[in-house]
């Protein structure tokens, strides 16, 4: 279990998640600041890590970011956001969110987003704001927008429902 954030680290999201500590995520990139990876960590109300997880990238994509955290219970749920390309107009954005122990960090759990009306090339974004992803009525819930990449200006409001497993 590690406790050294990684180089080259930036913050999308500090939530405090109760009992004088907060959940940090956001992403790093390489040597270069080609290529993103989603990280994020527990760290005391001072800021101090204790733990930090730098998480796989999910399958198909070529970058991430983890936006979002959200504590329930014993466990963190951290939004990514995944490129499918280096190249803008040709990616699209896909929604993942990841179930990760409280405790140590672990990965429990992983489930994509499925962004209700959504067909064919899309992209999807949550905006900043712990509205964007939160607990409602015992389930996961992940909101924002979504657009067809050949749309890109016609952009539509979704929200989308998982289980606390982090399955539909």
């Amino acid at each position: 279990m590690s406790t050294e954030i990684p180089q080259g680290f930036s913050s999308y999201a500090s939530e405090s998640i109760g009992d004088n500590k907060q959940c940090v995520a956001g992403t790093a990139t390489d040597e270069d600041g080609m290529n993103q990876r989603p990280v994020a960590y527990l760290a005391q109300a001072s800021g101090k890590p204790i733990w930090t997880r730098v998480l796989d990238l999910p399958s198909d994509t070529y970058q991430s970011r983890a936006t979002h955290c959200l504590r329930q219970g014993d466990a963190l749920y951290v939004l990514l956001q995944s490129d499918t390309q280096a190249e803008q107009s040709l990616s699209q954005t896909l929604l993942r969110v990841v179930k990760l122990n409280l405790a140590d960090g672990a990965v429990q759990a992983a489930g994509d987003v499925v962004v209700p009306g959504a067909k064919g090339a899309y992209s999807a974004l949550a905006e900043e704001g712990a509205k964007h992803l939160r607990w409602d009525n015992g389930n996961v819930v992940v909101s924002g927008q979504y657009f067809q990449l050949d749309a890109p200006d016609q952009r539509s409001d979704f929200t989308a429902t998982l289980k606390p497993d982090l399955s539909r």
